[in-house]
């Protein structure tokens, strides 16, 4: 007992109304504390601002190929077996790419003739199994008979022409192939087109004919 009243005298418990006081002080620190937040907020979100954009336009370029001026040209009477027509055929590159070209061909048969009475009828053949087809780098004031006789074909088919679209000159696979042509944008280039009629050719090749497509494709040399 009298070590408690002497630990009492020395260190006496709080007074209980000190816990209100010390609860108002805790209180007002986190009032101030708040207030002293929010000004701050208000403070740094009060700041002069500005943006600007800026644009480029990107466009694309185009690869545009064109053949034109084919027009084979018959001998009076049509053509005899051994006989030979040329054409000159341009290709302009239209588009704002460089470009490569390949060239494809087919032969189908036209609208027939009324055949002769022969003594010895025959069952009449297909015209294009006695055609070959050439090309030639020649221009349209070279490309004659004479000319090509005398000059080496770009390609040439040989005898007997396909009825389906075929490659004749380069690849129309993607990238640089072997026989492409190469032309710079806004430029072309003539070639001379030469289809030969067998001589070997026998009757029932009389009063046929055929239409012989070229196809040109293109694609860009650039990244390519």
């Amino acid at each position: 007992m009298i070590d408690d009243l002497l630990q009492e005298m020395i260190d006496p418990a709080p007074v209980p109304r000190d816990k209100p006081r010390r609860r108002r002080l805790w209180a007002t620190v986190a009032i101030v504390g708040l207030s002293v937040v929010g000004a701050t907020s208000l403070t740094t979100s009060a700041l002069f601002t500005d943006n600007d954009t800026v644009n480029g336009a990107i466009a694309s370029g185009t690869v545009d190929i064109s053949g034109g001026d084919f027009a084979l040209t018959m001998p009076a009477g049509g053509l005899a077996p051994g006989d030979a027509v040329v054409s000159p055929v341009t290709v302009d590159n239209r588009g704002s790419l460089e470009l490569r070209y390949a060239v494809r061909y087919s032969a189908a048969a036209g609208t027939p003739g009324t055949a002769p009475d022969l003594e010895t009828p025959v069952t009449a053949g297909s015209l294009q199994d006695a055609l070959s087809l050439s090309l030639y780098a020649l221009d349209a004031a070279s490309c004659t008979v004479a000319a090509t006789n005398a000059a080496t074909p770009l390609v040439s088919t040989g005898v007997g022409l396909a009825g389906t679209d075929t490659a004749l000159l380069g690849s129309s696979a993607p990238g640089a192939q072997t026989g492409d042509r190469v032309l710079a944008a806004l430029t072309g280039e003539q070639l001379c087109v030469r289809v030969d009629f067998a001589a070997a050719s026998g009757n029932e090749f009389q009063a046929l004919s055929t239409d012989v497509t070229l196809r040109f494709v293109a694609e860009q040399t650039v990244n390519n």
